[in-house]
C-alpha cells in the first residue's frame, strides 16, 4: 500500500515586475506554513538585499497546481 504524502509543493518567487528569482519548491503542511515560510524569507531578503527595498519586490507563492496562495511584500515587512 502506497501511502500519500500530507505535504503540499509551494513555490516561492521574488517578483518586481518580472520573476527576479525562484526560490524552488517546499513541502509544508498548508497554506499558513507556506506563508510563514514567505514572511520569513521576504525579511531575509530585507535584511541580505537591502537594494531590493523600494523596488516593489514581493515574494510570490503558488501551490502545486498553480493556485496562488499569498504575496508578501519586500518592503512592508
Amino acid at each position: 500500500m502506497q501511502l500519500r504524502s500530507s505535504m503540499t509543493d509551494f513555490h516561492f518567487k521574488l517578483v518586481d515586475s518580472r520573476i527576479i528569482s525562484d526560490h524552488g519548491g517546499h513541502d509544508l503542511a498548508d497554506e499558513t506554513a507556506a506563508q510563514i515560510e514567505a514572511i520569513k524569507l521576504a525579511r531575509s531578503l530585507r535584511e541580505t538585499r537591502p537594494e531590493l527595498v523600494g523596488r516593489n519586490c514581493s515574494i510570490h507563492v503558488v501551490d502545486e497546481h498553480g493556485k496562488a496562495v499569498c504575496v508578501i511584500p519586500v518592503d512592508d515587512i
